[in-house]
């Protein structure tokens, strides 16, 4: 799979917000960098961002507004919105940037503003 059918295939389910199938896009040993919390290793760690986010946005749209890739890396450009329990939407845009083993998530490095999404 490339980077680019990887990613496609994750954020259409993290649109589920399925946090079982979500983890599943990830290799249990794989890094997640986000601006709000930093490193995050394995899926024990990984799984608790997406709870949160889950538990906080229960609905979520993505789409890939652009991209790159050469080999198992890849940056992707996208555009979201997430929506809280009240439906209140919280746009949000940024960069992921990737890499894949076997099919899955390797490492992500997220770049985004937190404070689109702050509470």
């Amino acid at each position: 799979m490339t980077p680019r059918t990887v990613a496609e295939t994750y954020w259409n389910i993290e649109c589920t917000r399925d946090v079982g199938a979500i983890l599943n896009c990830y290799n249990a040993d794989a890094e997640l960098v986000v601006p709000e919390l930093g490193r995050l290793v394995g899926h024990d760690q990984i799984r608790q961002f997406y709870q949160s986010s889950v538990e906080r946005f229960p609905v979520l749209e993505v789409k890939i507004v652009d991209g790159a890739e050469a080999g198992d890396t890849g940056a992707f450009e996208w555009a979201s919105q997430f929506r809280d329990h009240d439906g209140k939407p919280y746009p949000l845009t940024g960069i992921n940037m990737i890499h894949v083993r076997d099919g899955k998530f390797q490492s992500v490095h997220v770049y985004y503003d937190p404070t689109a999404i702050a509470e």
